[in-house]
């Protein structure tokens, strides 16, 4: 399990790219428990990345999603699909809570497509 704040060329199944690098680490913790190699760099820093060696998917939130499908070829998840705003929250806890679950199974589902379509080859012109 890799996780870093700065570009690597390296082996990486999954790229985050946020600014607020504190959820960065927590979601990279959390795919990092599941066996994925996990890389960070903040929004700001995407110009930079090289696409590394079998990365799969990038994850980031919706203003970013432009800047990387020019910069990288990769499935992008974003995070902000998976906030949802809860109507019980005036009476107790947050107004908006993440669905840890379906993030999860999002980001290998988006890996197992990705690994198909590598496995076929690209598409005819």
């Amino acid at each position: 399990m890799h996780s870093d704040n700065s570009p690597t060329l390296s082996q990486t199944d999954v790229l985050i790219c946020l600014d607020n690098q504190q959820v960065a680490t927590r979601i990279g913790s959390v795919l990092s428990e599941r066996g994925l190699t996990v890389a960070t760099i903040p929004a700001t820093g995407i110009q930079a990345w090289f696409e590394p060696n079998g990365c799969q998917v990038v994850v980031t939130h919706t203003a970013m999603i432009g800047q990387i499908r020019t910069r990288l070829k990769l499935p992008i998840v974003n995070l902000e699909a998976f906030i949802f705003e809860r109507p019980d929250h005036a009476a107790e806890g947050a107004p908006r809570q993440f669905d840890g679950d379906a993030f999860i199974k999002r980001i290998f589902m988006v890996m197992g497509d990705a690994h198909k379509r590598a496995a076929r080859g690209p598409l005819p012109r």
